[in-house]
């Protein structure tokens, strides 16, 4: 057994410290077999996975779960700099190091002499000084290759309709957007109404991009509305199931109209 004196913390650096020596304790050769055994992927996996639940925090307003689901989160992010340095990487206060100064270098409008009146000027001072200053252009014989292959296809769409509108290759707005993805909507059912599976399938990409579109020019991510989506879903299907066991109603395809009249009842606002 491993003694260990935890204090309360009365400043984040002190705060970060104590965390970081937690996890190098668990990490030790006489540590903890699961905490040992993970790699950068399955961390990382583990990291998207909390960083979901942050979100889920945030979208109900729950500043307790909050403050633990964003402490989940760092702790996968100092256990990813644990990993690289155990396995000679490198250190972690070098990756700290690197961001702070990349931080200051693409804000001179705050530690320098720039000038930016609007959060927009920013951003384009940001996006230039990582082009012509860094080097970090565009790549012209391949116009999407920084984009991550290991994205979602959902966020790799949102991802490839951002650097088509960097060069002006956008919808005007969100209504032309909209109108657009009614068009793929409409292209959709006349492939379902043909019976052509590959057609459908097809169509329904066309009607997901559009959507991805639509939600973008919105300022949504797509991502995070379908992630809420899916939250509302299951919680509203579990308050059918819950309430069909106070009924005694089975839950099977024999009684799928009172399961609907109760998803229904639910829905309506009290």
């Amino acid at each position: 057994m491993r003694e260990f004196d935890l204090k309360v913390s009365n400043s984040p650096e002190e705060a970060f410290k104590q965390l970081f020596q937690i996890i190098t304790i668990l990490r030790d050769p006489d540590g903890c077999q699961w905490d040992r055994k993970q790699n950068n992927k399955t961390i990382a996996e583990s990291l998207l996975d909390e960083t979901y639940e942050y979100i889920d925090a945030i979208d109900k307003h729950d500043i307790e779960n909050e403050r633990e689901e964003i402490g989940d989160v760092l702790i996968n992010v100092l256990m990813e700099l644990k990993i690289h340095l155990d396995q000679g990487d490198f250190l972690p206060e070098k990756a700290i190091d690197e961001v702070s100064r990349k931080l200051i270098r693409r804000h001179p409008h705050v530690f320098g002499d720039k000038k930016a009146e609007t959060a927009e000027e920013g951003l384009k001072m940001w996006n230039e000084i990582k082009a012509e200053k860094e080097g970090k252009k565009r790549d012209e014989k391949d116009f999407f290759s920084h984009i991550p292959s290991s994205l979602p296809p959902l966020e790799e769409a949102y991802e490839i309709q951002k650097n088509m509108a960097k060069i002006a290759f956008d919808f005007p707005s969100p209504e032309s957007a909209l109108e657009k993805a009614k068009e793929e909507l409409k292209e959709t059912e006349e492939a379902i109404e043909k019976g052509d599976k590959d057609e459908t399938e097809e169509e329904i990409g066309d009607l997901l991009f559009s959507v991805v579109n639509l939600a973008r020019l919105l300022k949504i991510r797509p991502n995070t509305a379908l992630f809420r989506s899916n939250c509302k879903i299951k919680e509203r299907f579990q308050k059918t199931i819950d309430i069909a066991i106070e009924r005694n109603i089975p839950r099977d395809r024999d009684h799928n109209k009172e399961l609907n009249e109760i998803w229904d009842e639910i829905k309506r606002p009290h």
